[in-house]
């Protein structure tokens, strides 16, 4: 439903042809995993606690999604976490709810290839999936929260990503997604930087490099309530010696777009 609503906000040929080609959304993503390889090899590069963080089986969940994981019912929960990287970020742990982690990411095969060179296990183990075709592999309400991080934005197709984070979550549960503001703007709609999110007036909304803007909120409506805040500082410099483009990868971004989209249980998707 929402891409074909958001079609008419940024038609699929203006979409095509704002987006890198294949090659380069390839070699973006070659690089991607050059990245993740480098941070294994040192563990953690220039975030050691980040790289123990991660493959902490103990890690207590916390952060941004965890007054969400306080607002959904029952004692299991389960959690989609969407481009999740090798390693997912959240936490392993609530105090009250039993946690079931399904971490997905389209470069899976290539993470199993570098914990295999590296002879490492993680904790959960990413599995490969399109964050662009959820319903395919997962079927309708399946989970209690979808999560994404700093990867939504990096998406051919953030819209249809977000319509199918919507649609494998049960009624009553969340989609939460906490991405980095304007990415594509800050980091000049290079390699898979191309969108921008950002929050207006407790909308969220987003952007193309053309400044086409499509509100998601005002989209999902009918289906969900619609939160969203900006949250952090103004942007800080990267570590001495770290190059700029590693920052978006690990990093927590200093000022974020945090939306919780509600999808609102059967008995309230038709109020007025």
């Amino acid at each position: 439903m929402l891409r074909e609503i958001l079609g008419r906000v940024l038609p699929r040929k203006v979409r095509d042809l704002l987006h890198m080609p294949k090659m380069e959304r390839s070699a973006a993503l070659a690089r991607e995993v050059q990245f993740w390889r480098k941070w294994l090899s040192t563990k953690g590069m220039y975030w050691p606690d980040d790289y123990r963080a991660r493959f902490d089986p103990d890690l207590p969940i916390g952060g941004h999604l965890a007054p969400f994981i306080d607002r959904v019912d029952g004692e299991y929960l389960r959690i989609l976490d969407v481009g999740a990287g090798p390693l997912t970020k959240l936490g392993k742990k609530h105090p009250s709810k039993r946690l079931e982690i399904t971490a997905i990411d389209l470069l899976a095969n290539e993470y199993d290839r570098l914990f295999a060179e590296f002879d490492v296990v993680p904790p959960v183990r990413t599995i490969f999936a399109d964050g662009e075709r959820l319903v395919e592999q997962f079927g309708p309400d399946a989970f209690d929260i979808v999560h994404g991080q700093n990867c939504i934005d990096h998406m051919a197709d953030p819209h249809r990503a977000i319509e199918q984070m919507v649609a494998v979550t049960k009624p009553g549960g969340y989609v939460v997604l906490y991405h980095a503001e304007n990415e594509g703007q800050r980091e000049q709609y290079d390699q898979l930087h191309q969108w921008n999110f950002t929050c207006e007036e407790g909308a969220f909304i987003i952007r193309d490099r053309m400044g086409r803007t499509a509100n998601v909120s005002e989209r999902l409506a009918a289906q969900c309530d619609v939160e969203c805040t900006r949250v952090g500082e103004s942007p800080s410099a990267p570590p001495e010696g770290m190059d700029e483009a590693d920052v978006p990868r690990v990093a927590r971004p200093d000022v974020a777009i945090l939306t919780g989209i509600h999808k609102r249980a059967a008995s309230d998707a038709l109020r007025p």
